[in-house]
């Protein structure tokens, strides 16, 4: 049989993200079927995913290079052990499992899930060519195309010629290793409902597979092996260095699972979880992922391991913050809790967006793009105030309970011409964009009078509750002059059209809406690491409802030209409680400056929430001059 097909195509990929999210499914349905916890339960299969990732990766280089597989930009070779995955993960969940509330049993629902991801990831190597065994003339032998593992294995060994068109029959050494773990599994399956003690069922299956794996290596081809490959002689026959290791590691699992199950004198049923602790454990694990992930190299993960990893950091933040808001306390607005599920949801796609660094232009060059946009907003805001019942302050107050709500979607087009230095200029990078969107909504303000002991009578306004239409008309101009630290950028707009109504009620205050409002931003520092920025009026925003100024720090999270998240402090005009916190994000698609989402929200965890959700989309316009 000749695999694959001689046109090529990239089998390992797909098997690969397969593999791994059966892993993952099957955790999470493990731990549900035991009664685990979701969310400590689903933490911990977060972190042991990422360490059986990293760990397939770092078990097949030598220590002095984990550095840079992991930090660096330079392209690594594409060799996994799937013991060094296994030895990660297991010892990942050693150390937080009881730091998360969980008890023993966690051990052994990892047994079965992998032993399925490493069925569906070995066909994938059978197709791929990797892992293959040493030439055979058995009918058993499997023949690779030119251009595969084997072939060149084969051809440098001296076996074959460079011409050849096909490599020799091989030993599929992959079809062994899935028979063997789909026999495992079964093994798995048979004893289930055995009254073992907990452990019992991983140390069953390390030992099966480590001595499945040190039979395999009497046929596996030594280029083919990416940890300890070299030949020895023992007993008057060739063993791979890894068979050395294999051996008395099995042995040793198989050993002690069966004084385990031979000396407890009561059998130990399976056993569930304990309860889980507090919050505190979970967000610092979350902490730590997102700061590792956030560190790693270009290189040191593939498309498919950055899907699942951003998958489960993402269910890790809805279950965090859906338990978050379904426990505030009585008169806590539950939306108090959004503006860390922004900040976490912003990390999130950043921090895993390992992505090419974009390749130098040999020529300065003006480019011209044209960004489309289009989102929602609103704000909420909710007071007890007491109003005069007239001009004069005498005929006493009306104690009032107001609500003020806005809601409105839009869009903008921005024109945008970026000017790239040249190779002999300074490294300043220079772009203006001119823009102009419309935004359409809706206000509501209610007022409801709120009980009178020393009054007999309340007197309301009669415009006390009102709806009215929003618009806003939006023109800026934005310009950017990137310089290292030195970077600058500055934004001039206005705001025109029915704004909305920034006071209610009471003497001498306007009832007419606002129908002007200049736009303000100035950004200093370097874009990619650290700046500040004071805006006034930024964006439809925060000029719809409630004009908001605002001081905050950003960062480019390490990014050039890439996602960038800003935090701070946001003022509006609404008493008693016009001092906000709030979070923001410009978060991009690895590897696609295409498409991009700016979540925005502010808050005072009180009875003062502003929020905004806009997607925009790049479009490079052709034809780009060379000055």
């Amino acid at each position: 049989m000749l695999l694959p097909d001689p046109h090529g195509h990239d089998y390992y990929t797909p098997f690969y993200l397969l593999a791994t999210l059966t892993n993952v499914l099957l955790l999470l349905w493990e731990g549900w079927r035991r009664g685990f916890s979701l969310r400590p339960w689903l933490t911990l299969v977060a972190a042991s995913s990422l360490a059986l990732i990293l760990g397939s990766k770092l078990i097949t280089h030598p220590v002095g290079q984990w550095a840079t597989v992991l930090f660096s930009n330079t392209p690594t070779d594409t060799a996994r052990s799937i013991l060094g995955g296994s030895l990660a993960a297991g010892l990942t969940v050693l150390a937080l499992r009881r730091w998360q509330g969980l008890s023993w049993a966690v051990l052994d629902a990892l047994a079965l899930p992998l032993c399925a991801a490493l069925v569906v990831q070995c066909v994938g190597c059978v197709l791929t060519g990797c892992c293959f065994g040493e030439p055979t003339a058995g009918a058993w032998g499997l023949t690779y195309a030119a251009g595969s593992p084997a072939w060149w294995a084969q051809v440098q060994s001296g076996l074959l010629p460079a011409t050849a068109a096909q490599s020799l029959p091989v030993v599929p050494t992959q079809l062994l290793a899935l028979l063997l773990c789909a026999a495992v599994a079964g093994v798995l399956l048979a004893v289930r409902r055995r009254q073992w003690p907990v452990g019992s069922w991983l140390l069953l299956q390390t030992g099966l597979l480590l001595l499945g794996r040190f039979a395999q290596g009497f046929w596996r081809d030594p280029a083919s092996e990416p940890v300890a490959g070299d030949v020895h002689t023992v007993l008057g026959g060739e063993w791979l260095g890894l068979q050395l290791w294999l051996l008395p590691l099995a042995l040793l699992a198989l050993g002690v699972w069966r004084w385990r199950i031979s000396r407890t004198p009561k059998p130990v049923v399976m056993q569930t979880a304990t309860p889980a602790g507090g919050s505190g454990p979970r967000l610092l694990v979350v902490a730590f992922l997102l700061g590792l992930t956030a560190q790693l190299g270009h290189a040191a993960l593939a498309l498919p391991e950055i899907l699942v990893v951003k998958a489960l950091l993402l269910a890790m933040l809805v279950a965090e913050t859906s338990a978050a808001l379904a426990t505030g306390r009585p008169g806590q607005p539950r939306l108090a809790g959004l503006p860390i599920s922004l900040l976490l949801l912003g990390l999130i796609a950043v921090s895993t967006a390992q992505t090419p660094a974009p390749p130098d232009s040999a020529n300065s060059a003006t480019s011209r793009s044209l960004v489309v946009t289009g989102g929602t907003l609103g704000n909420y805001h909710e007071d007890d105030e007491s109003i005069d019942r007239s001009s004069s302050g005498c005929g006493g107050q009306d104690h009032l309970a107001l609500q003020q709500q806005v809601r409105a979607v839009g869009g903008e087009v921005g024109f945008e011409t970026t000017k790239q230095p040249g190779p002999a200029g300074r490294p300043v990078v220079r772009s203006h964009t001119w823009g102009v969107g419309l935004w359409v909504g809706r206000q509501h303000i209610a007022a409801q009078p709120l009980p009178d002991l020393y009054s007999t009578s309340n007197t309301m306004a009669n415009d006390a509750n009102t709806t009215q239409t929003l618009a806003d008309l939006h023109v800026y101009r934005e310009g950017h002059r990137e310089n290292g630290w030195r970077s600058i950028d500055a934004r001039f707009g206005l705001h025109l059209g029915s704004l909305g109504y920034y006071s209610y009620f009471g003497s001498g205050e306007t009832r007419n809406s606002t129908f002007l409002l200049p736009e303000l931003m100035l950004r200093l520092g370097k874009p990619s690491v650290l700046y500040g920025q004071a805006d006034f009026g930024y964006g439809a925003e925060n000029a719809l409802g409630a004009y908001t100024s605002r001081v905050a720090l950003g960062s480019g999270l390490g990014f050039q030209q890439g996602p960038r998240l800003l935090v701070g402090y946001a003022h509006s005009p609404h008493t008693p409680s016009p001092a906000m916190g709030f979070a923001s994000a410009v978060l991009r698609v690895p590897g696609s400056p295409t498409f991009s989402l700016e979540p925005y929200y502010a808050t005072d965890f009180a009875r003062h929430n502003s929020f905004s959700l806009k997607l925009n989309y790049r479009f490079a316009r052709a034809g780009a001059k060379q000055p």
